[in-house]
């Protein structure tokens, strides 16, 4: 039986941040800000560091600690996961939940559907990487 890691939780909780950073950043930051239309000069002085990264960190901890009972669960079900089988499990929890949760935005709260798009594929990612990271460790 699998016992939860608080280090690999740690760590985990890291891959959101990296990875949106990268997205967010030079990867899709310039679409995204023409999706959410506002400059950077906006987004600048909108920014509030402890509710855009801490309260941010402290949530994918909760994830993160949440991925790991999924894990442990999982593992005792079917074996121990290897690598393969976190990722595999961060779809999962991505396709059954978030995905399905987050298109509540689209559908009564006018968010674009180009944006709900960038947005869920950067939360598939992150929950990939993140099981990835606790089923290797």
């Amino acid at each position: 039986m699998y016992e939860i890691n608080y280090w690999a939780v740690l760590v985990a909780s890291l891959v959101p941040m990296v990875l949106g950073a990268l997205w967010y950043g030079p990867l899709f930051g310039k679409h995204w800000m023409a999706l959410v239309e506002k400059t950077e000069e906006e987004i600048r002085a909108q920014f509030n560091p402890v509710k855009s990264y801490a309260i941010t960190w402290v949530f994918n901890i909760l994830t993160a600690y949440v991925l790991a009972h999924v894990i442990d669960t999982w593992s005792f079900r079917f074996g121990e996961l290897d690598v393969l089988g976190g990722i595999q499990t961060g779809f999962w929890i991505w396709l059954g939940f978030v995905l399905t949760i987050s298109w509540q935005r689209v559908a009564f709260e006018d968010v674009k559907t180009s944006l709900w798009s960038l947005n869920s594929l950067y939360n598939l990612f992150a929950l990939m990487g993140q099981g990835a990271v606790l089923a290797a460790w």
